[in-house]
Order: C-alpha cells, then sequence, then structure tokens
C-alpha cells in the first residue's frame, strides 16, 4: 500500500505552496517523519514529512511548481508496487487536461467553453488578470502554457515612446500584497464593519513603561505598550466573551481560549502571526513573545504553525504616526483592536486643563454577532485597565 505526501492544510489566507527543493530523489529510502521537500508560500516556509517509512516511490510536484493545499505531492510505499490507481487520483486532483493532437493555436475547449490549459498557465494567467480564451496555445491540443502567458503578457504590455518618460509603473499583484487584498476583499464581503473609538489616557502606562523598561531589558526583554494593551483586552474578554469569537456560515463560535494575532509590517506588506493562549500568560512573557515572533517575521522564519488559530487581532500602526482607522477584520475573526499613535493633548481633569498623553483605541468588530453596547462597554472596560495599568502586572 502507498501512502500520500500531501501539502499540509495551510490555512485560511493560504492556499497553495511552491515546491522549493525536493531533499530525496526518487527510489530513495525515506523513514516515517523524515523531511522530504521544502516548501515556500507567499507568508511562511516550510518542510514536508514522510508520513510512513518507505521508499520514495513517485515525485508528482517537481521543483518550483505550485501546489494546492492538501494536493497529493509524492508517493511513499514499498518499491515495486502498482501506483496506477493513485496516478489516475491525482490527475484528477490536479485537472489536468488531456493531451490531444492538434495543429497548434487551435486550442480545444474542455467541457462548460472552459479553455485547455496546464496548472502553471492557469496560476499565472489568474495572478496577472488574463483570461486564457484569448491566450493562443502552443501545447499538446492546443492547450495553454506557462510560456504561453508570459509571451502574451509581454505583448500587451504599452511600449513606451522613444524619448518619453514612463509616467505610470505596473506592480504585478502576486504573493502576500495578493493575499492580503484576497483577505481583505473577503472580509469586506462577509462582515457587516462597525468601528467603536475610545479615548484612553496613557500618562500612566508611559510612566511605568518608563519605569520597568531598562530594568527589563538587562533581561532580555524589550518593552512595548502593545504587552499591557493585549492583557487589557484579555480581562475585557473576560467580562465580554462574545468578543472573541467567530462567525461561520449560521453559527458564532465563541472561543474558550484567547489567540493574539499582532499584525506585522516586513518589506514585503502585512503578516499576522499568533500569540497563543495569551489568557493565562503575563505582560513579561507576552512581551518575550512578541518580540520573538516579530523577529522571526521580519526574517521569514515563521512556520504555519505561527500562522494558525487566531482568535482576535491587534494591530499598532500608531508607531508610524496614525491617529484613527476603520479597520477591517481578519476571517473568520469578529473582532480587531487598532491602537493609534501617543500624543500629549490638553484634556479637562476636574474643571482644569491639563496635558496628557492620549491615544485612540479603535475596535473593529463583525455586527452580525456583536452589538453595539457590547463593544462600547469592551472597549471602556480595556480602556479602565490600560489607565490603572500596574493592575495588569498582577497575578
Amino acid at each position: 500500500m502507498a501512502f500520500e505526501v500531501k501539502l499540509s492544510s495551510l490555512g485560511v489566507s493560504i492556499t497553495e505552496g511552491t515546491i522549493v527543493r525536493w531533499l530525496k530523489k526518487e527510489g530513495d529510502r525515506v523513514e516515517k517523519g523524515e523531511i522530504l521537500a521544502e516548501v515556500e508560500t507567499e507568508k511562511v516556509n516550510f518542510e514536508i514529512v514522510a508520513p510512513e517509512a518507505g521508499v520514495l516511490l513517485k515525485i508528482l510536484y517537481g521543483e518550483k511548481t505550485i501546489a494546492k493545499a492538501e494536493a497529493t505531492v509524492a508517493l511513499v510505499g514499498t518499491e515495486g508496487e502498482d501506483l496506477s490507481a493513485y496516478l489516475e487520483k491525482v490527475r484528477q486532483e490536479r485537472e489536468e487536461p488531456e493531451e490531444k493532437a492538434a495543429t497548434p493555436g487551435k486550442r480545444e475547449k474542455a467541457a462548460g467553453g472552459k479553455a485547455r490549459a496546464f496548472p502553471a498557465a492557469r496560476f499565472l494567467a489568474k495572478e496577472r488578470g488574463i483570461d486564457l480564451a484569448e491566450v493562443t496555445g502552443t501545447g499538446p491540443g492546443g492547450q495553454v502554457t506557462k510560456e504561453d502567458v508570459e509571451k502574451f503578457v509581454a505583448r500587451k504590455q504599452p511600449r513606451r515612446e522613444e524619448g518619453i518618460p514612463e509616467l505610470e509603473e505596473i506592480l504585478p499583484l502576486v504573493g502576500i500584497r495578493k493575499a492580503i487584498a484576497d483577505g481583505m476583499s473577503l472580509s469586506v464581503r462577509t462582515a457587516a464593519h462597525v468601528t467603536t473609538v475610545a479615548e484612553v489616557d496613557m500618562t500612566e502606562l508611559v510612566r511605568l513603561r518608563s519605569e520597568l523598561a531598562p530594568q527589563w531589558r538587562d533581561e532580555g526583554v524589550s518593552l512595548t505598550y502593545v504587552p499591557f494593551v493585549i492583557r487589557a483586552a484579555v480581562r475585557g474578554i473576560e467580562k465580554f466573551p462574545i468578543i472573541n469569537s467567530q462567525t461561520l456560515a449560521d453559527r458564532i463560535i465563541v472561543k474558550k481560549y484567547i489567540n493574539f494575532g499582532v499584525v506585522v509590517a516586513i518589506a514585503e506588506g502585512l503578516v499576522t502571526p499568533v500569540l497563543k493562549r495569551v489568557e493565562s500568560r503575563g505582560v513579561k512573557e507576552i512581551a518575550r513573545m512578541m518580540e520573538d515572533i516579530s523577529a522571526r517575521a521580519r526574517e521569514r522564519k515563521l512556520t504555519l504553525e505561527d500562522m494558525r488559530g487566531g482568535t482576535i487581532t491587534l494591530s499598532n500602526p500608531g508607531v508610524f504616526g496614525a491617529v484613527l482607522a476603520t479597520p477591517i477584520i481578519y476571517q473568520p475573526q469578529n473582532a480587531l483592536l487598532w491602537m493609534g499613535r501617543i500624543a500629549k493633548m490638553p484634556v479637562v481633569r476636574e474643571d482644569a486643563v491639563v496635558i496628557r498623553s492620549m491615544m485612540y483605541l479603535c475596535l473593529s468588530y463583525d455586527h452580525r454577532a456583536i452589538d453595539g453596547s457590547i463593544g462600547a462597554q469592551f472597549l471602556q472596560e480595556v480602556r479602565k485597565y490600560i489607565e490603572d495599568p500596574r493592575r495588569l502586572l498582577e497575578g
């Protein structure tokens, strides 16, 4: 019996991966759990391992090819066994067009009028927004190849007249940017977005951070405001658990654990690794986790496990000077917290104008699951803890 080597589930926002390198070749003996190949996606890199011990009988996706999540990329089993049934199953999975003799350029269409093309060609055409019906195929049976699509794209690019400077730059919507675009579009179409804003006095937290930072730095911990806000949000969720929920079809699933996604800016765009089980962690431990996962995000060393399982998300564009926003929720989560910049502002306290360090804290939430009154009360609970930050160091 042969065992299928699959590209494991990649999460909601990652639907495919590129086989970068095979570490074993066909005919090699492999052990259960042994690394077979390296895979790259828009957001993380990971390794494929052997599901069982045996011989690597067949590699179904070569290096630099793209495989969908859950695709069978190789077969492991006993040397000499019949693979015909497995290969037929894989052929159907990949929906490879059957090869039919035909003159190049007179491409036949599959059932339903769909242009016949190889998977790599379909992927590239989708990336570039190309209608395959417009592309002349040169492959067997007039099928469209990846090279056909590349040539079509090159021909379609407008030529610049000599001596006239280019007034536009065409940026392909691919990789992380494509993943972000798809995820944000899905969320806007799916969720009933509402944003509520609270004005938070950060003065005491600014003072506490200044007090703790040198000592914690000596212990190898870089202290920012984010761990305090996460800890305050945990307290708020304890009182209003619906905030920590997901909407799936006709169900609202309230999570009993809190996994906080944190948005990290990297050169290619934004990634959102997840801090797991923060409900049981203190500010210092959350700070350590933040530092570790942010560094690995910037070094492109995140794993699939780092990206999975978020129940709520925090974004902090305030470090770039942003003041207010109406952020978009990460599906299928129901809430996202957004921190604005901290700035000294005149405010009224006990009928006197004083200077305080203020910040706007925004909560975007899915109104299908969370009422406006709950969103507002949750924000006020978070604000209360942030404004009395020493309470966040307790417990």
